[in-house]
């Protein structure tokens, strides 16, 4: 095998890995809302997000910090990915005083929020959760990086009871296909093209391995934990 073969395939593993990330987000994102009359869900209309919260990680989608309060009950801390994971809060920064945050919680209601201000703190910040009926969403900033956090904070103005329907979270158009048939069809387009002839069965049969895993983590999800540290190791051997 050429060296320039194995950066490829080195390539390939890695543009792999960060597309298990998603298919396994998505997967696990789905199995967490299945029974959606349990689930509660955050519409924020300025930035297009209306989605599940879960109390299982920020890394499944947008978090409910359990030391929090519930809507209604005082301070209400949400956490969720810029990247990644879904992406839920990647618009976060576009929120301005006076949009409209609704946070729909079986038992509750739908509570109506509506934001006073943004701030950016250090990662090592620690909200405090005793600040009255109040909603905050944290999110890691800049896009990118974790070295600081972006947080929006919410007064409560509203609660009224929810509407009985069939609610789908944005989770559920099936990205996770769609992330492993775009994996395929690059990976075969790269095989018909790659200059090195003799070793173009190389990046089929590459091609091949990795969307059959990405289809048997669809089905069964990995913790994402694990595919991170796999990445990072990834990312370290070639420098990045």
């Amino acid at each position: 095998m050429k060296l320039s073969t194995f950066f490829v395939l080195l390539g390939m593993l890695i543009i792999s890995l960060y597309g298990l990330i998603e298919v396994s987000y998505y997967a696990s994102a789905n199995q967490l809302t299945v029974n959606n009359t349990d689930t509660p869900y955050i519409e924020i209309p300025k930035i297009g997000v209306d989605q599940a919260i879960n109390n299982k990680s920020v890394d499944y989608g947008i978090y409910h910090d359990p030391k929090s309060a519930k809507p209604g009950f005082g301070t209400v801390a949400l956490f969720g990915h810029r990247t990644f994971h879904g992406s839920p809060f990647l618009n976060l920064d576009k929120l301005q005083t006076g949009d409209n945050i609704t946070v729909q919680w079986p038992g509750i209601g739908n509570v109506e929020y509506e934001v006073v201000n943004s701030t950016i703190v250090p990662a090592s910040y620690r909200l405090s959760i005793e600040q009255g009926n109040t909603l905050f969403l944290v999110t890691c900033y800049p896009l990118g990086s974790s070295k600081e956090r972006l947080m929006i904070m919410a007064k409560q103005v509203n609660t009224y009871p929810i509407q009985m329907t069939n609610k789908k979270s944005n989770n559920d158009p099936p990205y996770a296909l769609i992330i492993i048939l775009g994996f395929f069809t690059g990976g075969m387009l790269l095989s018909f093209i790659y200059p090195i002839k003799e070793e173009q069965y190389i990046i089929f049969l590459a091609t091949i391995t990795i969307t059959i895993f990405l289809v048997i983590a669809y089905m069964y999800p990995i913790p994402p934990d694990a595919i991170e540290s796999k990445l990072s190791w990834a990312n370290n051997l070639i420098g990045v």
